[in-house]
């Protein structure tokens, strides 16, 4: 199977126009004008072969958009096209490869967001913080931040009534951070429902450049766009680390769009990532997901229970999010949504500096 294959299983087939769609009803009205004067003789013919009057229309508009039917056995009632992880990766290879990459900045804004328990263990709640980014092409240029805590809040209708009857605090007091607890610039220990104020500042360097598998790279650009480029960089770790090198590549890394696509062709050649099937992400996106065991949370308290889910787009092939959830019930921890990752040439961070 070739990529552009995967992209057509995938993706829906484009609508009829009006003048294709008016034509076929011309010929269906004249199938039915037909079916009157010879309603014996065709009656029998569409027994034998097990047609009724839905299937005569639909032979009368492929007919009239050019399309030839191919006998296939028929399908059961209710069944899909199975998806699998490979097809999926091949289609979101396919699409990104069309993506602009040209542009001074490499542009993103997320929302990281981590999911735990109240103090009393009687809630979920959810806890959230904008981040965004401008890293220049320039290896010489200062990389540029905006981030905003955006407060906490109940993590489902069912927590917000928990929380009601708790008295709906506006803070909560840990003796010990839970897991994934983002920083809301109070003290330790201590989560705010309330939102705070944003903070823009920039570094000389962008982490993502002094450490890419243990690797230094001083310009982006000298990432391989080759899925084979990328297997001897990302070399000399075991096959979780690599799937999270690969997987963190394609999301976070300022990367041309050859490379990001090299990186889902040489993801879909690894053993342990499943497909999930269409999903929504945590910003109520849709997008096909994919799963898979990784080495990030290693010694956590989930140790050996949690796995990461990749949500991607398949019409652009961009990642919507990553996911962090518990194997046994499928509870989110963490998530990272990509709200917009582009190439440009302005930097809205800098201008207002």
């Amino acid at each position: 199977m070739d990529d552009y294959q995967a992209v057509r299983e995938l993706l829906p087939a484009p609508p009829l126009s009006p003048e294709v769609e008016r034509a076929g009803r011309e010929r269906l009205a004249g199938a039915f004008a037909q079916e009157r004067v010879r309603r014996g003789r065709r009656a029998a013919i569409w027994s034998t072969l097990g047609l009724g009057l839905a299937g005569a229309a639909a032979v009368v508009l492929l007919t009239a958009t050019g399309v030839t039917l191919t006998p296939r056995p028929p399908a059961t009632h209710g069944a899909v096209a199975p998806v699998n992880a490979k097809r999926i990766l091949l289609a979101a290879a396919t699409s990104v490869a069309a993506t602009p990459d040209s542009g001074a900045w490499w542009g993103s804004k997320l929302v990281n967001g981590s999911v735990f328990y109240d103090p009393g263990h009687h809630y979920l709640l959810r806890q959230t913080k904008s981040v965004e980014s401008w890293i220049p092409a320039d290896p010489e240029a200062r990389t540029w931040y905006r981030e905003t805590y955006l407060g906490a809040v109940p993590a489902s209708s069912q927590a917000a009534a928990a929380w009601r009857a708790a008295g709906a605090p506006t803070s909560w007091t840990y003796k010990k951070n839970p897991f994934g607890l983002i920083d809301n610039g109070g003290p330790p220990g201590i989560v705010r429902a309330a939102r705070g104020e944003p903070w823009t500042f920039s570094s000389e360097d962008w982490d993502f450049r002094i450490v890419l598998a243990g690797k230094p790279l001083t310009r982006m650009n000298e990432v391989p766009e080759t899925p084979e480029g990328l297997r001897a960089l990302f070399s000399g770790v075991d096959d979780q680390e690599f799937v999270d090198n690969v997987v963190r590549l394609i999301v976070y890394a300022p990367v041309t769009s050859e490379t990001r696509a090299a990186a889902y062709r040489l993801l879909a050649s690894m053993p342990g990532v499943s497909a999930v099937g269409q999903e929504t992400d945590t910003l109520g996106r849709t997008g096909q997901a994919l799963e898979y065991q990784s080495a990030e949370y290693a010694f956590t308290e989930y140790a050996g229970g949690t796995r990461t889910r990749l949500v991607i787009d398949p019409a652009t092939g961009m990642p919507l999010s990553i996911e962090t959830r518990v194997t046994a019930d499928g509870r989110l921890l963490e998530f990272s949504a990509i709200q917009e990752s582009v190439w440009t040439d302005d930097n809205p961070l800098k201008e207002q500096k």
